[in-house]
């Protein structure tokens, strides 16, 4: 699968949810988008002049607002027809993401910060603050870093150049040290598993625990056993080697023999696995490599989404799952040592919630958690998946059009008539016909927005989604296509996806936060803004 925009998606996710501990790497919290110029980011976070406040009630807006046409963008409400094909819904009403994806969910759509009238941590002269919804420095920059908590309560972890506090919005500190570190720590890997789930496809949903979960691997005279959380050794050592955490009442190990094998939680083997190059349990399924490498998801956040993970209603984080092929000869096999997928296929991607996309001898079909073909191998190349609808894009390679499919069903949901697809938010995608450019409501089939195919509509963010023509032309709509303002004076030079109603804009060179009516809430004079 290749490599685009709506890994922005994913990628305003996992910069929405990491933090400057996370890049040093979402419960109930909240996460933030940051939009720093890197290409692993499109986090904004926005620093304040000190004792500076803006507000919209005393500044320019630079945007225009409209409700119909704007150059290159028209919006067209009605029945989906697309040249000589009309575009039917392909949403079933009854379909429901995991529950995994839908609890990440909630906490990518927490706007507890924004509730408690805090909007934004900024950064100024290397120091970093907090401002407010109505614009004003809450917390002048002063730390070298800042941190909002993971459960939204309107506090921060900060550093300082002696130690890391836990502060209050005014500063007052509420704890520092060593137990704050362990706190911050906390949060911290709880975003790492977050940013796991929404960049590999495949949501932990196995919700069965065993003793064994808690064991951790120790070496006695150069011999690997296990002990358990209170430290008393419940497998004792005699392994060469451990290869893998315990999972799902499954590790990994080297036994005195020299062989790879899988253990149970008594320390009983179970099977032989094919090669020590091996990762543990998810879901049932191990993934095996018959070389040692990674997959690489590159470029792959990319979710610019609001999410990026667009953020529907929030954030909507699993659109855009696509990575591309590395090269790694993977496969997969179940808690029996059963080989579900073979490594020797050509080409085998990463495992997803559904399954994944297998290659052989040239034709590239889509294979159930079972092994199964839902999708027959043909002459396809693979698009975009959107892991929250079960949708994968197929592009014909006979006629070098795309096509949907349903990843539950296998069943196609949309013919091959398309130049290129995208998904921009849970219910709307980005189809390319021709000299056009449709916004399409994948719940009705009706076309709700028509743009020229050089423009770009990016991944919505809540309610909203930029769209332009590289770094110029900017306009804001929202999901009903409606064209709510146009950037005619050619004042922004970056975006990224909306977030709880706010967006961090980028206008000669510096960073503010605009509402949706396209009105500064903070002037742009920030180096960096991370919208909360």
């Amino acid at each position: 699968m290749k490599l685009n925009k709506k890994s922005l998606l994913v990628a305003c996710v996992l910069a929405a949810m990491s933090t400057s501990a996370f890049a040093a790497t979402t419960s109930t919290s909240s996460t933030t988008v940051t939009n720093q110029d890197t290409k692993t980011s499109t986090s904004t976070r926005v620093t304040s002049e000190k004792h500076t406040t803006a507000t919209s009630s005393t500044s320019v807006s630079t945007m225009e607002k409209s409700t119909a046409k704007s150059s290159g963008v028209s919006v067209s409400v009605g029945a989906g027809r697309v040249g000589d094909y009309v575009a039917v819904p392909i949403l079933s009403a009854q379909h429901q993401p995991p529950a995994a994806l839908k609890s990440i969910q909630a906490v990518i759509d927490n706007d507890n910060f924004i509730k408690l009238g805090q909007l934004a941590t900024v950064k100024q002269k290397g120091k970093w603050g907090v401002v407010g919804t109505d614009g004003k420095v809450l917390l002048e920059p002063q730390y070298l870093d800042i941190d909002p908590s993971l459960s939204a309560d309107g506090t921060y972890y900060a550093y300082t150049k002696k130690t890391l506090e836990h502060i209050n919005i005014d500063g007052s500190v509420i704890s520092s040290g060593v137990d704050t570190y362990g706190e911050h720590d906390k949060d911290i890997l709880a975003r790492r598993e977050m940013a796991k789930n929404l960049s590999n496809g495949d949501v932990k949903i196995n919700s069965i625990s065993y003793p064994s979960d808690s064991y951790t691997a120790v070496s006695v005279k150069n011999k690997w056993g296990f002990v358990d959380a209170s430290n008393k050794t419940v497998i004792e050592p005699q392994f060469k080697e451990v290869y893998t955490k315990f999972s799902e009442d499954r590790a990994f190990v080297k036994s005195a023999k020299g062989k790879t094998i899988a253990i149970d939680g008594s320390g009983n083997p179970i099977f032989e696995a094919p090669t020590d190059d091996i990762d543990e349990f998810k879901n049932g399924l191990a993934e095996y490599r018959r070389h040692i490498s990674k997959f690489n998801l590159g470029g792959f956040l990319s979710m610019a989404v609001g999410i990026g993970l667009s953020s529907q209603g929030g954030i909507y984080y699993g659109d855009a799952w696509n990575p591309v092929y590395d090269g790694v000869k993977r496969g997969y096999l179940d808690r029996s040592g059963n080989i579900i997928i073979d490594s020797k296929n050509d080409a085998v991607w990463p495992m997803t919630s559904y399954g994944t996309l297998v290659k052989n001898q040239g034709k590239l079909g889509f294979m159930n958690r079972k092994g199964e073909y839902i999708i027959q191998p043909s002459n396809y190349d693979a698009g975009e998946m959107d892991t929250i609808n079960a949708l994968l894009v197929l592009i014909n390679k006979d006629n070098g059009k795309a096509g949907i499919f349903n990843l539950e069903t296998g069943k196609q949901v949309n013919p091959f008539v398309y130049d290129s697809i995208s998904f921009v938010s849970a219910t709307r995608m980005v189809a390319t016909k021709g000299e056009s450019k449709y916004l399409i409501d994948m719940q009705s089939g009706n076309i709700v927005f028509t743009t020229n195919k050089d423009m770009t509509i990016d991944v919505f963010g809540g309610a909203y989604a930029w769209v332009h023509k590289g770094s110029n032309d900017y306009q804001l709509i929202d999901d009903s296509g409606k064209v709510l303002f146009h950037d005619k004076n050619k004042l922004i030079s970056k975006t990224v996806p909306f977030r709880h109603g706010y967006g961090a804009v980028k206008s000669n060179g510096k960073w503010g936060v605009m509402n949706s009516n396209g009105e500064w809430v903070v002037q742009p004079m920030y180096d960096v803004v991370n919208v909360l």
